[in-house]
């Protein structure tokens, strides 16, 4: 039986004796991650302890959860003076990694590694020997690699989010981000093409990510915006999942986290839009950030606010988050479609309906960036209109094909975050199931119903 992938980054922390908060490596916390539909943990973060990930296996053991630590060895392979080490000094590194790596398969819940996090283009040359290295000595474990969103500037294409803030040698730089190449809103699928070709060509990648989080404070005028990135990224990733033969999974808001804001929290209706989109496209699964609520994070008195509910699944103090029962509702629908639908292959998507999410266009169009706010459509690529069937909706909807054995079935999502959706759809004659939240029922190819803000449902001929 297959499963979604249901991820954390941000894993639980142990105590730390300078620092008022308690360890959140409990049974409390670990039975309320399993209860939430979470199967593996990912371990980058600030508390990478030995001590700490060895508890952390222990727990998940119990709890029956993968975890994917984070290693000190790791970060030798994505510093930028990786291409510049002799033989020796890599067979060194190599040897450092296995050795480390050694020391925590003797846990079953060890199911391999979440390597790096947002690394720009000039870390990927020992990204993918570090990838090798780890399939011929770890085969069947899995090895974790997450890329940043198109959402980028020149520094952080060579260097990713890490490397930006220290800089990037000039000379390093194998072509100019220019022309066609120019980080620009209208160039985003040539450079971060550019980008991520710059990767997946070097090594095969079994899983693939990225994360941008649609639901920020982008724009603070128009609170109900959702980014655009995250129906463009997800057909993106859709395409070139079936290039390599990879799984993807994107990464989900879990709550808010801004600074100098209190005026946000996240909403259910926002929840579910990203991952009924994001399953849609037909991906495999979704990473929520935060997980648990990051340490480094209450370091900034701004974001107090999210420390305590706002922000992560589970709170800085160890307690289930404001968003915590969405993910678990939501996490029972995934687990009720998941064999099923990840059987199949998803043909594409279309849009129906008038989108409105409780913003005008003249409210928007002399915001900064405005091109980057969702106003219903969604991109060209990717795009499947089932001529077999007919819609109408009160609000925008997305309606994706799938097929399995040569059967369809169809995934519907209200694009709403704001408002319910009446929708009225004729299928080709026959029966079918609807499954919708908990529930699944029978109906005929005449379908009336009213989404919820974001919810999404799957539909498929009943079995005889």
């Amino acid at each position: 039986m297959k499963e979604y992938i249901q991820a954390i980054f941000c894993a639980p922390t142990g105590k730390f004796d300078n620092l008022p908060y308690p360890s959140r490596l409990t049974d409390e916390v670990f039975r309320a991650l399993k209860e939430a539909g979470i199967n593996r943990i990912f371990g980058f973060g600030y508390d990478i302890r030995e001590s700490t990930q060895k508890e952390t296996l222990r727990l998940c053991e119990k709890y029956g959860i993968k975890y994917l630590p984070t290693m000190q060895s790791f970060g030798k392979y994505i510093d930028f003076g990786w291409e510049k080490l002799s033989e020796a000094e890599k067979r060194k590194a190599d040897e450092t990694f296995i050795g480390e790596v050694k020391k925590y398969t003797s846990y079953s819940a060890f199911a391999g590694v979440f390597f790096g996090d947002e690394a720009g283009y000039l870390s990927f040359g020992g990204v993918a020997h570090a990838k090798k290295v780890f399939d011929e000595n770890f085969p069947g474990k899995e090895f974790h690699f997450n890329f940043f969103s198109y959402s980028i500037n020149d520094a952080i294409f060579w260097g990713g989010m890490a490397g930006s803030v220290r800089g990037v040698p000039e000379g390093k730089k194998p072509f100019s981000l220019a022309g066609d190449l120019e980080i620009t809103f209208r160039n985003r699928f040539n450079y971060y093409d550019k980008l991520v070709e710059g990767l997946l060509s070097k090594a095969r990648f079994e899983f693939i990510s990225q994360d941008k989080y649609p639901f920020e404070s982008f724009w603070e005028s128009v609170p109900s915006s959702v980014h655009v990135a995250l129906f463009e990224l997800n057909a993106y990733f859709a395409l070139k999942k079936k290039k390599y033969g990879c799984k993807f999974y994107n990464y989900m808001q879990a709550g808010q986290w801004a600074t100098g804001t209190e005026r946000k929290h996240m909403t259910r209706g926002e929840i579910s839009l990203q991952m009924h989109v994001t399953a849609a496209y037909g991906h495999e699964g979704f990473a929520w950030f935060p997980g648990c609520y990051p340490i480094d994070y209450t370091f900034d008195e701004e974001r107090k606010y999210s420390m305590e509910g706002a922000g992560g699944l589970i709170d800085i103090y160890g307690r289930k988050s404001e968003v915590y029962g969405y993910v678990k509702e939501l996490s029972a629908f995934f687990a009720s479609i998941a064999d099923d639908i990840l059987n199949s292959e998803c043909k594409g998507a279309c849009e129906y309906g008038e989108y409105d999410n409780s913003f005008t266009e003249d409210q928007i169009k002399n915001l900064p960036d405005n091109e980057c706010v969702f106003r219903g459509k969604l991109p060209d690529f990717y795009r499947y209109k089932d001529e077999n069937l007919s819609v109408k909706a009160s609000n925008g909807v997305m309606v994706s094909a799938f097929e399995r054995n040569g059967e369809a079935r169809w995934y519907a999502v209200n694009l709403s975050t704001v408002y319910k959706n009446t929708i009225e759809a004729v299928f080709p004659e026959g029966e079918y199931e609807i499954f919708r939240k908990t529930e699944k029922y029978d109906t005929n190819e005449n379908i009336a119903l009213t989404l919820d803000a974001g919810e999404g449902i799957y539909i498929r001929k009943k079995r005889k």
